[in-house]
């Protein structure tokens, strides 16, 4: 079967699910990085490599020209970027922090609840008893795995997990905008942009910080591949995703 027979709803479905596979090799290639490097010096390898993979990407397809953007195009781009910049630091630092990544994986799945319950507000989107189900079932879940009964409130949730909350808010929000203005963004356009900012948020705070760039070779083999999967491929196909 061809792609192009497929409808375009069936398209971004697949493209969705392709994307969570990649998921779940970021969630384990960075939680062994991270045991190895600080928080920025990941960023700069794993970002580094993504801005490579993305850069050779627009060279050989020949879009090398989106860079011509207007002053709402501007905009849009830049809203995009702190948003995508918040919630990815915030994820990356809660999987250092939190003992299990898989903990942060099934917290994280309030993203799309909570796009879903966004969608229908703002984009006025439409959906099933059975799909809205899912999402309350979703939200009280994710809040049970996180919380611990304690009296004391410092310790009412698990250790990182606030930040997988404002990933999970940041990224909904970023959803939804991105969502509303894919056809004025490429999806190529918004991954590059989405690794240029966190490879310079990165650069910034190591230099802030007096971290060395250096770091074991092996971990730099494995940030290469991970960065493929992760901030190339797996970016690309979610901004496609949205577009279909």
């Amino acid at each position: 079967m061809k792609i192009s027979s497929l409808k375009p709803t069936t398209v971004g479905y697949l493209l969705a699910g392709a994307t969570t596979l990649t998921a779940v090799n970021t969630y384990f290639t960075s939680k062994f990085i991270l045991n190895e490097t600080s928080l920025f010096q990941f960023g700069f390898l794993w970002y580094g490599f993504g801005l490579l993979y993305n850069f050779l990407y627009q060279l050989f397809t020949h879009k090398l020209g989106l860079y011509r953007l207007s002053k709402k195009q501007i905009f849009i781009l830049l809203l995009f970027l702190f948003l995508e910049t918040l919630s990815t630091s915030s994820f990356f630092y809660a999987i250092q922090l939190m003992e299990n990544p898989a903990m942060v994986s099934f917290i994280g799945n309030l993203t799309p609840a909570l796009v879903t319950v966004l969608g229908i507000f703002i984009l006025k989107e439409h959906f099933t008893r059975f799909e809205l189900m899912g999402v309350v079932l979703t939200i009280v879940g994710s809040f049970l795995v996180s919380f611990q009964w304690t009296f004391d409130f410092s310790h009412l949730f698990l250790k990182g997990s606030e930040f997988v909350y404002l990933t999970v808010l940041a990224s909904s929000i970023n959803t939804i905008w991105v969502k509303k203005h894919i056809e004025q963004i490429h999806p190529s356009l918004l991954s590059t942009g989405r690794v240029v900012a966190l490879l310079l948020f990165s650069i910034i705070f190591l230099v802030l910080k007096q971290q060395n760039f250096v770091v074991n070779y092996h971990v730099v083999f494995l940030a290469a591949y991970g960065s493929f999967v992760g901030p190339f491929l797996g970016s690309l196909m979610s901004y496609y995703a949205l577009q279909y």
